[in-house]
Formats: C-alpha cells, sequence, structure tokens
C-alpha cells in the first residue's frame, strides 16, 4: 500500500528546483534482495519517473552472500537509460567492496552512494579514497 503519490513529489520538485533530481528506486526497506514481483514494480517505477521527469536513478541489489546482483542491476540499468544511475548504500553491505566496484563500473553505474561500510563517511573515509583512485 502506497502512503504517498512519489509521483506528485517529483512534479513538485522539479517546478521548485533546477538542480538535478535522483529518485530512488526501492519498493521497501529492509534488505537488498528482490523478488519477481518486487522487481516487475521496480522496472514499473523507473518507466514512470523517466515519464515524469526524473533526471536520474538511484537503486541497487544485492545476492545473498553480499555481491551485487549483477543479473538484476544490469535489467534495471537497461530499463533506466539513457538517465544517469547511482548504486545505492546497499553498497556499504557488500562482501568485498573492492570487487563491488570493478563490477558496478563494468556494467555500467556512474555514480556510488557509501560511507565507505562504516558507521559514517568520515569512520570510511580511508575505503572512500581507495575506492575513488580505483574508479
Amino acid at each position: 500500500m502506497c502512503l504517498t503519490s512519489f509521483i506528485g513529489l517529483l512534479q513538485v520538485v522539479k517546478q521548485c528546483t533546477r538542480i538535478p533530481i535522483f529518485v530512488m528506486i526501492r519498493p521497501r526497506g529492509g534488505d537488498f534482495l528482490y523478488s519477481e514481483r518486487e522487481t516487475e514494480v521496480m522496472k514499473a517505477d523507473i518507466q514512470l519517473v523517466k515519464q515524469y521527469g526524473a533526471d536520474g536513478l538511484v537503486f541497487g541489489a544485492l545476492t545473498e552472500d553480499g555481491y551485487v546482483d549483477t543479473e538484476l542491476c544490469t535489467a534495471l540499468l537497461a530499463a533506466s537509460r539513457p538517465l544517469p544511475v547511482t548504486f545505492h548504500r546497499a553498497f556499504d553491505m557488500v562482501y568485498d567492496p573492492v570487487t563491488a566496484m570493478e563490477t558496478l563500473i563494468s556494467i555500467g553505474f556512474e555514480r556510488v552512494l557509501t560511507s565507505g561500510c562504516d558507521s559514517s563517511a568520515l569512520e570510511g573515509l580511508p575505503l572512500i579514497k581507495r575506492l575513488i583512485e580505483q574508479a
């Protein structure tokens, strides 16, 4: 059940600002493992926000063992084009951040939101620096 219209919010925000608006595609809180039904919802949401003027998208999906779900992410990336896409803080839950960064680059993500797999970006700064150098 949806409590508010994210399309209405997107339209109002677009009218009030000139900065790029990136919309998070996440059908629920909790983990980053998605069912087929949730995947369908995510793809439908991507089409809607593209239609209503999103400037970019933010999403992420992981496998049960803590790796980037490349199959799902690749499908969502394809649905998202030509908009730029950011992998969200699911990144902070990956098993191996260095490998995850390589995976994200190879499948086409432009940005990553992360606290450096720590409680804050300040605490995670050493890893963030390493990932920036890697990218």
